[in-house]
């Protein structure tokens, strides 16, 4: 990773391409709104129980909003990992894909 939100075109160990095929970005995207989404009904979950009967209705309101923005900008790098990970267990690179790696790596140690 580049920084928290961007990448680079592959990886900088193994030289394989991070977006394998067209729409990959759809996998981490789905990982990171399952993870968001389970969060959040265990949140509201806890809350509710700890605070029956009488639900501080604003306040679980606006903290659930917040959870709803921060934790997907959280678990991004992560859910993106997972998902590349997952991608390559289900779905080896063939041979002419490793051979691109190689190629990449080999022309980036030139490069520096």
């Amino acid at each position: 990773m580049r920084r928290w939100l961007g990448h680079h075109e592959r990886c900088r160990s193994c030289g394989i391409r991070w977006h394998r095929e067209h729409g990959f970005e759809l996998g981490p995207i789905a990982l990171n709104v399952v993870i968001t989404f389970f969060t959040l009904a265990v949140g509201m979950v806890i809350a509710f129980v700890a605070t029956s009967p009488d639900f501080p209705v604003a306040t679980l309101t606006a903290s659930m909003v917040a959870g709803a923005i921060v934790i997907p900008l959280i678990a991004y790098p992560f859910t993106y990992m997972l998902w590349q990970a997952f991608d390559l267990l289900s779905h080896p690179p063939a041979e002419p894909e490793i051979a691109e790696a190689r190629e990449s790596l080999q022309k980036s140690c030139s490069d520096a």
